[in-house]
Formats: structure tokens, C-alpha cells, sequence
């Protein structure tokens, strides 16, 4: 008799953004990757109605469930929920625990413990209380909880000497944003899956910004990763075919990878976001516990640049999640 899986994934809104639909492509991924793994696969949508998800894993009884929920109400404050209801049914799930996915998907906070850590990432301020800003540097307002760069774009980028701009965060809610100093550089993504070894770092991916006029902040932002008809999307591209990084830097991002996975608890797959400073110093300015699996994303490209089909990725994923590796599955 065939074991059953139970992917859950967020409900999408009345009229869902391009970032929320892509979860569906997702479950299809998933669902066609247990299939061929010989699981039975039943689905179903999570929202702030965590008795009924309880009430479902109850009835269904999987074996484990694949997590796919992203954000509850299209708000990433709730994305660690779902986690703790797997956690009180005592039950395994993919990707990273509860508390690491607690602070991965609240970025201050990732950033503090980061800092407590040793891992290197941008210097920040509270908008509580603001630092003094330096005239010569640039930096960025950032959401707190946002997933898939939601509320992010090049307006966030402003001067150390915009006294316009400096004066409108005190508008802000210092709940839900913080100040980054922004790294002119080069921009890696760098995916990470566990295996029987332990984490294993993918190959890098160097988001390549191309005819960005003078001036213009060169930035993965919402624009960027989901408008498909705007210049930012149309001009940003990923790219394998890593250029003049010596093989010291690739080393060290390699460290800090798996230094963040380890000390942070992190599990699954994951993927760290880079930015490397004219004097080559890696600075870590986005943890993704539990990345987008869609087949553009960029987990699934460096996965497929390691050789591993969207199957293979997905039996990682759950064998990371059981403790033991799964034989003979196939049909």
C-alpha cells in the first residue's frame, strides 16, 4: 500500500499577484515529483484557519508533508505558523524547522543573529533609531517580513545625502522596515541541499544587470523578478558562467553558506543571496529558507546545472526531511 504525502501550500487571495500564483506551478512540480516516487499525493491550502489545516493532517494521517506555504493572506509575518502546527502534530515536514524559518523569513532578525554568528552581512539600522547616515554611501529601505522582493524596488534605494528622502522614514513603520547600507557590486544567488553529507552548495548564479543606465540601482527587486514586460525583468539575467571570481572568494562564499546552514539550523534547501564589494568582501543580504521550486526559479537551475532533475531535487528534499534516504520508490 502506498504511503501518502500531503503538499500544503498558501491560499492565494481573490486576485492573486504573479508572485502568489507561482506557488501553483509548484505544487504541480511536487506533486508529479512524489508521484514518480511512488507516494500517493493529496493537497490542500492553508490559511489563518490553522484548526482546519490541524484537522486535515489528522484525518489524512501523511507521512510527512511537503510545505509549500509562502505567505498566509499574502503577509510573510505568518509563514512560520503552518510550521508550528506540524510541530505540535509531531509530524516530519520539508525544508527548515520552525525557528530557523522564524528568522529567515524576519530579516532583521536574520540579521542580528547573523552578526552574533560571524557571517558577514551588510551594517543596518533601526528605524527606531537611525543612525547617521554618511554622505558618501548609498543604502536601502527594506521590508522586514516580505518574501519575493514584495515592497522592494529601486525607490527603496536612496543617498546618504537625500535629506528628502531621509526625513519620509519617519513616516515608516519601524515594525516593517529597516535601513541597509547598499552594496555596489556584484550580485550572487547561491542555492544549498542537504544530503548525506551534510549541505551541499550548488553552483553559483551571478544576476547579470545589462544596460542600466548611470545612476540606476542595479537590484533584484519586485520589478525585476516578476513584471515580465518591464525593462528590469527584460535586462536582468541569471547567469552560471561565473567570470573573474578567484577560487579563495568562491571558497569563502562556500564557507559562509555552509556556516549560515549549520549554525542557523537551517535544512531542505535554501539559497543565500550575495553581494560582493569592489574590494571583494561577500556580504550575505538575503536568507531564503524554502526557495521558490518553480521551474525558472533559481533553486531548480542550479539544480539542473548539478546534474539533478526536478525528481531527484524533490527525493533530496523529503529524505532531508525523514532522516533516511528513500529506496526503490520508483515505478
Amino acid at each position: 500500500m502506498k504511503e501518502t504525502a500531503l503538499i500544503l501550500y498558501n491560499r492565494l487571495s481573490e486576485k492573486p499577484t504573479e508572485d502568489e500564483l507561482d506557488v501553483l506551478e509548484q505544487v504541480e512540480i511536487v506533486k508529479t515529483a512524489l508521484e514518480e516516487l511512488n507516494f500517493t499525493v493529496l493537497t490542500d491550502q492553508v490559511d489563518l484557519n490553522l484548526q482546519k489545516t490541524l484537522d486535515t493532517i489528522r484525518k489524512i494521517k501523511p507521512c510527512f508533508i511537503f510545505n509549500l506555504v509562502e505567505t498566509i493572506l499574502n503577509r510573510g509575518e505568518f509563514v512560520y505558523f503552518p510550521a508550528a502546527v506540524y510541530n505540535y502534530l509531531e509530524i516530519p515536514f520539508t525544508g527548515s524547522p520552525l525557528v530557523p524559518l522564524f528568522f529567515a523569513a524576519n530579516k532583521l532578525r536574520a540579521k542580528i543573529e547573523m552578526k552574533r554568528l560571524g557571517i558577514p552581512t551588510p551594517p543596518w539600522m533601526d528605524l527606531n533609531e537611525p543612525g547617521k547616515f554618511d554622505s558618501e554611501k548609498k543604502y536601502i529601505l527594506k521590508p522586514i517580513w516580505e518574501e519575493g522582493s514584495l515592497g522592494l524596488d529601486e525607490e527603496n534605494v536612496f543617498s546618504g545625502n537625500d535629506k528628502k528622502f531621509i526625513k519620509s522614514l519617519s513616516q515608516k513603520n519601524a515594525d516593517y522596515y529597516f535601513i541597509e547600507e547598499f552594496i555596489e557590486g556584484r550580485e550572487f544567488n547561491i542555492s544549498i541541499i542537504g544530503g548525506k553529507k551534510g549541505p551541499e552548495v550548488l553552483p553559483f548564479a551571478e544576476m547579470n544587470f545589462l544596460n542600466f543606465p548611470e545612476g540606476k540601482p542595479k537590484i533584484m527587486g519586485y520589478t525585476a523578478k516578476w513584471k515580465e514586460d518591464s525593462f528590469e525583468y527584460l535586462n536582468t539575467q541569471r547567469t552560471f558562467e561565473v567570470e573573474n571570481l578567484n577560487k579563495s572568494l568562491q571558497l569563502k562564499m562556500k564557507q559562509i553558506c555552509k556556516k549560515t546552514w549549520n549554525k542557523l539550523g537551517l535544512k531542505g534547501y535554501v539559497r543565500l543571496d550575495f553581494r560582493i564589494d569592489h574590494n571583494s568582501n561577500p556580504y550575505v543580504i538575503d536568507i531564503n529558507a524554502n526557495p521558490c521550486l518553480s521551474g525558472s526559479g533559481g533553486f531548480m537551475a542550479a539544480s539542473q546545472m548539478a546534474g539533478m532533475d526536478q525528481t531527484e531535487v524533490i527525493r533530496r528534499i523529503v529524505e532531508n526531511a525523514l532522516g533516511h534516504p528513500l529506496t526503490d520508490r520508483m515505478k
